[in-house]
């Protein structure tokens, strides 16, 4: 799954030169001598073609605002790692530090609008020879609601799926997603492994899209099973809504039902209705309606009604 955004999302001339079909898991838990223990998002080690290495750092920002201060965050796990593989002599005292590459992955729903270069939050003036003195760095920033539609549609990718998942606003859009999926990994089986953790994503999506408090039951769920699930759920969400809409119908109705007669009563026991009455009634509730009806009976002007 990690290869695959790397493959689709990552445009830089140097990742032909990664060899991801044999990268490796590296536990992001940094145990650093004399420093508080951090833990990173995911960590990855990819093996360069010339021989070395190169660290993939990922962080996931599933928050909705985009963060100011990410790359500094970006930046302390950048230098945590590098002194975990001195602690762990996963490198050698002696020898270079491995190149570590950055990637933040943005769900939110509003675009990333703050720096990803550190350079850019630092308070210098252009050409102040502090400059020189100061740490530089930056992340590659995948923002997945910046991707048109199409463009993801366009994709031979599963990654990009995902991001539609995620991205997707119309709970009706979800069945046809999950087929989506179905019909890719059916032409990429060796992401077998992948089937329970995307069922359950897409249960998920459909619980949050219809505000259920708890998430669908996923346990033991066939990735087949769920668009039947997901429609079924579809079905029982359009008959509530209908039954819902039907009763604020018959409620609305029986409001301005209620608001005619109060008119009417109180234009008969008071006479000429000043304007600022039917303003107040069309802002009043139904309990509200019935209980300044039953005080005409009592009022001596129009004033007592609405006390």
């Amino acid at each position: 799954m990690m290869a695959d955004l790397v493959r689709q999302f990552v445009n830089e001339p140097w990742v032909s030169d990664l060899d991801l079909d044999h990268m490796e898991p590296v536990k992001s838990k940094f145990h650093v001598p004399g420093l508080p223990k951090r833990e990173s998002d995911v960590i990855w080690r990819i093996p360069l073609r010339p021989g070395s290495d190169v660290y993939l750092l990922v962080l996931l920002e599933f928050q909705s605002e985009s963060d100011r201060w990410m790359v500094l965050r970006v930046m302390v796990y950048m230098c945590l790692l590098w002194l975990q593989l001195l602690h762990e002599k996963k490198i050698s005292t002696e020898g270079p530090l491995p190149p570590l590459f950055s990637v933040v992955l943005h769900n939110g729903d509003r675009p990333w609008l703050t720096p990803v270069r550190l350079s850019d939050l630092i308070g210098l003036p252009k050409g102040s020879p502090l400059w020189t003195y100061q740490l530089d760095g930056q992340f590659l920033l995948i923002d997945e609601g910046r991707y048109p539609k199409q463009d993801l549609e366009n994709r031979d990718s599963l990654s990009a799926l995902v991001f539609m998942v995620e991205q997707c606003t119309n709970p009706e859009d979800l069945p046809d997603l999950a087929k989506a999926i179905i019909r890719w990994l059916e032409r990429h089986p060796e992401f077998v492994e992948l089937r329970q953790v995307l069922a359950a994503m897409l249960l998920n999506a459909m619980s949050t899209l219809g505000g259920e408090q708890k998430p669908l039951a996923n346990d033991g769920i066939d990735l087949l099973e769920v668009p039947t699930m997901l429609q079924t759920r579809m079905e029982a969400w359009k008959e509530a809504w209908k039954n819902q809409k039907q009763q604020e119908w018959h409620k609305e109705g029986f409001r301005e039902g209620e608001i005619r007669t109060l008119l009417r009563q109180l234009s008969r026991r008071f006479g000429l209705i000043p304007e600022w009455v039917p303003a107040k009634l069309a802002k009043a509730d139904v309990e509200t309606l019935e209980m300044w009806t039953e005080n005409i009976l009592d009022a001596k002007s129009i004033d007592d009604v609405f006390q």
